[in-house]
């Protein structure tokens, strides 16, 4: 499919000016060439890539890319996303570095407010690929590579508006070009020290942190991009034992939480309750969300955030001064939390909603296995069931990377 082009009222101005001397014709008064602008291509869906890209290092081993674009429908009628594609933008005629069909944008298309049509079977709550006239989307992107990511990229989407005008019932657009990053990507020590703790609902595609968008401040902002609830399991493979609605059974509550770089404090809190694992608490107000936390500023625009400690653990106030390996807090379940976990992210600014979640790596760790699934670890948590584990894992220790979603790991303190 090719680009709708403008109306024949519009060509027939542009053929004229060029027969008067406006458009690649000499220059009678100097013979210097004028450039001929690109014409025109009109694009029914615009967008732009919300926050620039980090490419990290992930515990599968391959390379990473984790960002979003922004989708507008300019159209009065509905449109369809049937496809996107991902390519390098320095590389004419290079094969697309992702190619999603209309099933996969629907499981990674947020329209804002509630979708148009009746979600697609197997897509997220939420989520289409259908955009109501004037309706903006989120479409959340994953890119893997082997080898180092491109220096730009740009998106091609394929755009279907059945109720539109014939000519611009199907069009292909190129949208969002974005430079990618190339900063700093922080080495970081383990924020625990013992085994079976689990990375649950972490990078790179899980909804709960990966794609929970927040518009604050008049901006959307995503703290929670790369951000890890770390949970534990016993050798018997249970997360918690006896009744779930005590705390005290779960096997990580009151563990104690590490400084994963030197730093200093710059906000923290110590005085909210322990919540009744089994269900999130009700009219919680959102700055109460973390529940007892630390915010580290590790230097360099970067800061970690510790969330949903015991009341009374968090051992620094802002202005302390914190080293690496130090305990910080114990793991509890304050806040916005249905088990006892410890949340970690890092960010580009203090705030822990009002920042945007950038990657990190972890300096050494052993992996040694993996969760089937989501769907595993949430029986697991909520019920007590031993977890469902992923086949054929091989024990592994490994340096310098983000440890990868449903990933269990041992620490090492130091």
């Amino acid at each position: 499919m090719h680009p709708q082009r403008l109306s024949s009222t519009v060509l027939g101005l542009c053929a004229a000016l060029v027969l008067a001397g406006c458009g690649g014709a000499d220059d009678s008064r100097g013979g210097t060439e004028v450039p001929v602008p690109a014409e025109p291509v009109v694009t029914p869906v615009v967008g732009s890539v919300m926050f620039a890209p980090t490419p990290f290092a992930g515990s599968d081993g391959s390379n990473h890319l984790v960002y979003e674009v922004s989708l507008t429908n300019y159209l009065r009628t509905p449109v369809t996303i049937t496809g996107v594609e991902v390519f390098d933008a320095d590389t004419e005629g290079s094969p697309a570095l992702i190619g999603l069909d209309q099933a996969g944008v629907a499981g990674r298309l947020k329209p804002a407010g509630a979708p148009s049509v009746q979600p697609r079977p197997g897509a997220p709550d939420g989520y289409s690929e259908v955009l109501a006239p004037g309706q903006n989307g989120v479409l959340f992107l994953h890119l893997r590579f082997a080898g180092g990511a491109p220096k730009k990229l740009i998106h091609e989407i394929s755009v279907r508006a059945d109720e539109a005008p014939p000519e611009m019932r199907e069009t292909t657009e190129r949208i969002a070009a974005v430079d990618v990053n190339d900063g700093v990507v922080p080495v970081l020590g383990p924020p625990l020290a013992g085994e079976h703790y689990i990375a649950a609902d972490a990078c790179c595609d899980a909804v709960r942190h990966t794609r929970a968008l927040l518009p604050l401040d008049g901006t959307p902002v995503l703290a929670q991009r790369y951000a890890v609830d770390w949970e534990q399991a016993g050798p018997d493979g249970k997360i918690f034992v006896g009744d779930a609605r005590d705390p005290a059974g779960y096997r990580i509550f009151g563990d104690d939480a590490l400084a994963v770089a030197d730093g200093t404090v710059v906000a923290s809190r110590n005085d909210l309750p322990e919540q009744v694992p089994g269900e999130y608490p009700a009219n919680l107000p959102i700055a109460d969300a973390d529940g007892n936390n630390l915010v580290l500023d590790i230097g360099d625009g970067f800061y970690v955030n510790y969330a949903h400690m015991q009341p009374g653990s968090v051992r620094f106030k802002p202005g302390d001064r914190v080293r690496r390996g130090e305990v910080i807090g114990k793991v509890g379940n304050s806040g916005n939390s249905v088990a006892p976990h410890l949340h970690v992210h890092v960010m580009n600014g203090p705030s822990f909603l009002v920042s945007q979640g950038v990657p990190s790596v972890t300096d050494l760790f052993t992996i040694t296995g993996r969760v089937a699934d989501t769907a595993a670890f949430d029986a697991s948590e909520g019920t007590g069931v031993p977890l469902v584990l992923a086949p054929d894992v091989a024990v592994a220790t490994q340096e310098d990377r983000m440890i990868l979603d449903q990933n269990i790991v041992t620490f090492r303190a130091g």
